[in-house]
């Protein structure tokens, strides 16, 4: 009978330690659940505060903080999102942190919506309008105070409508909002937040929140620099993959940078005319390409891209394009173009054997016009090559090669002189 009761105690014991667990979690406020959100708040972003607030009031949270930085919002739900916040079921902060963080547009009505509104000292607030950024929104009765409908504040001290706490951390935060009093769904409710031990006081448990790493990744295109960044990589990568003839992995890579760049192109407000002028450039670098050389196609190709990313978008002045961030991407697409593309190119056109001497009088075909240098085609490998000055040679006329310079045929048009019968010159020898 002892040992049944022993057995019986052992198998309950955890049982007994959850529920007290659970009871002293009750008593004292439960756990806090922190939900971050960073970068513009698109369609994803939205939907995943939304979802975590539902999740956090049905999973037993005695309260929930959204952590902040946004300079944008690029779908219109964020209206219902801060319809939410101002009405939720839970007691609900909202923390722009930490610092340099920011609150443009659709962010700071969430944060002046929020019924705990907090902010990091050296933050930035402010460019409430648009709401939306690219729309026309007009100011609502709850939103943000007008004085900051165009304008940025830097937070040192409470703000009047904007910012209740100063906080330069979630557990400085905590420490704050302890016992404050807030209304929720009618009920008056107070605070616990944080909890009273031997050795001082400390914060309740917390449990933080963030979107995937997949959605992560994909949202990253959501600002302007990003969005043209993998945008110009994932072309200048499949153009490449195009000249090296045949998938591999830089098909892949291009693919991803171009998935990644192609969501930014759906969510942001673009400029019509800056992103034709982004795509122009890196058709007159591989046109250039192309033509074998790097001359003023290049340089007109480069200003073009330059031009296209500066001005992307048309969200100012939520979203502003840095200009360094867009030199280094168009200064490395045209490096990509003029060193490794062309080196790659020499390399895979190039034939795996050794000495070329028996290529002299073999037929084959322009692949380029010839103005005198070009590339033609011989034995299905494509060469460099050059023609004499005064001949016209254009892609699909038929050439025979009559010399060779180191790694460049010498080409002429096929049947203007006789093939040689006899054996190779002796300046052709192995």
């Amino acid at each position: 009978m002892k040992l049944r009761i022993f057995f019986l105690l052992v198998l309950m014991t955890p049982l007994l330690a959850t529920a007290c667990g659970e009871a002293a979690a009750n008593e004292e406020g439960g756990h806090i659940e922190i939900i971050a959100v960073e970068g513009n708040l698109d369609r994803w972003a939205v939907g995943f505060v939304s979802d975590r607030i539902d999740a956090a009031a049905a999973g037993g949270a005695s309260a929930a903080i959204i952590q902040l930085d946004s300079r944008a919002a690029l779908s219109d739900r964020v209206h219902h999102l801060a319809g939410r916040i101002a009405d939720p079921p839970l007691p609900l902060a909202v923390w722009v942190g930490p610092a340099p963080a920011t609150a443009y547009g659709g962010a700071l009505h969430l944060l002046a919506a929020a019924p705990i509104k907090a902010a990091a000292p050296g933050v930035e607030l402010g460019y409430a309008l648009p709401a939306v950024a690219g729309s026309t929104s007009a100011p609502g009765p709850d939103g943000p105070p007008a004085d900051y409908a165009d304008r940025t504040v830097t937070v040192t001290e409470p703000i009047d409508g904007l910012v209740d706490i100063v906080a330069p951390s979630i557990n400085n935060l905590l420490v704050e909002m302890d016992g404050r009093i807030i209304p929720v769904r009618g009920a008056m409710t107070v605070l616990h937040t944080v909890r009273y031990t031997e050795n001082g006081i400390a914060a309740v448990d917390t449990l933080f929140s963030e979107p995937n790493i997949g959605v992560r990744l994909l949202r990253s295109a959501t600002g302007a620099e990003a969005a043209f960044f993998f945008l110009m990589i994932g072309l200048a990568v499949a153009v490449f993959e195009f000249y090296a003839l045949g998938p591999g992995i830089a098909a892949a890579v291009a693919a991803v940078c171009l998935l990644i760049g192609g969501y930014g192109l759906t969510v942001l407000p673009l400029r019509g005319w800056a992103a034709a002028a982004a795509l122009a450039g890196i058709w007159l670098l591989t046109a250039d390409f192309q033509r074998g050389r790097s001359g003023p196609l290049t340089a007109v190709g480069a200003a073009s891209m330059m031009l296209g990313g500066l001005y992307f978008t048309d969200a100012a002045p939520q979203i502003v394009p840095s200009w360094g961030v867009i030199l280094a991407v168009v200064v490395s697409v045209a490096a990509f173009y003029m060193l490794g593309m062309r080196t790659v190119a020499r390399a895979r056109f190039s034939t795996p054997t050794i000495g070329r001497n028996h290529l002299v009088g073999r037929h084959g075909k322009a692949v380029t016009v010839f103005d005198p240098d070009g590339t033609a085609e011989v034995d299905g490998a494509r060469w460099k090559a050059t023609a004499h000055r005064e001949v016209h040679l254009g892609p699909g006329d038929p050439v025979v090669v009559r010399g060779l310079d180191g790694l460049i045929l010498e080409v002429e048009p096929a049947g203007e002189s006789p093939e040689p019968s006899g054996p190779p010159s002796e300046g052709a020898e192995r």
